[in-house]
């Protein structure tokens, strides 16, 4: 046993299996992290039991879909947990780690949630501080779109949304930024995060002769909702299209 916690690794033919016992904590979630990155890429399916975790703090269980996003999300990463007992699953839903990575009570259960659509899917990418990080900012909405079967007129409207939101990251904020896609199945979101501390932006007076400066205007029109906050080092920008937009 490493710093009280044991990873047990199980190879079935179309998935793995991950058995943790012991405890979660500061030095063990990096083994889990790599653990499961690791077999998320090798199969695209992962079962992880936690019948033998200690009631772990809230803030280490965020691993288990941190995981998935590096691994690529789902489809092509599909990761479930099963055999929590009744005060992690508890702690698991106050902190809404099963929107992403759904929960089973057994073994049979959990490979039966890997054939199905988790309430909410997730993508992310870094991009640089680059004039290409709109483009790539598009493509992982297509890519992602694409994925999740989000409509046609949705998707158009995500690229220039987020392609708007990626360009003032990169000419206002001066900033690196990540870009993460969410989808319901109500509405796709998107966030831009930038790595610059300064006041939120507000959408000013048009100058109709102004050739950019539009951008959180159009965002505002496309988006049903859209909105910002503060962070320590910078700031995040969301908006949210409803998947039946026209």
């Amino acid at each position: 046993m490493s710093h009280d916690l044991m990873i047990e690794i199980c190879e079935e033919p179309d998935h793995a299996i991950l058995r943790l016992c012991g405890r979660l904590s500061l030095r063990t979630v990096p083994r889990v992290r790599e653990a499961a990155v690791k077999s998320l890429f090798g199969t695209g399916r992962v079962l992880i039991d936690l019948s033998r975790l200690c009631s772990p703090h809230p803030t280490f269980v965020t691993v288990f879909p941190a995981a998935l996003e590096v691994a690529g999300g789902w489809p092509s990463a599909r990761l479930v947990l099963f055999g929590a007992n009744a005060a992690t699953r508890t702690m698991l839903r106050f902190t809404r780690i099963l929107d992403t990575v759904p929960l089973a009570a057994d073994l049979p259960s959990a490979r039966a949630l890997l054939e199905q659509r988790p309430p909410h899917v997730r993508r992310h990418r870094d991009l640089l501080l680059h004039n290409t990080a709109p483009a790539a900012a598009r493509l992982l909405v297509r890519e992602s779109c694409a994925l999740w079967s989000v409509p046609q007129a949705v998707r158009e409207i995500a690229e220039l949304v987020s392609s708007e939101l990626v360009s003032n990251a990169v000419e206002h904020a001066h900033s690196s930024s990540r870009l993460t896609l969410t989808c319901t199945s109500s509405r796709l979101s998107i966030s831009v995060r930038d790595y610059r501390p300064g006041p939120i932006p507000r959408p000013g007076p048009i100058n109709i002769d102004a050739l950019r400066g539009r951008g959180l205007h159009l965002v505002a029109a496309l988006a049903h909702t859209w909105g910002a906050n503060q962070n320590p080092d910078g700031k995040t920008i969301w908006a949210n299209i409803s998947l039946d937009s026209r």
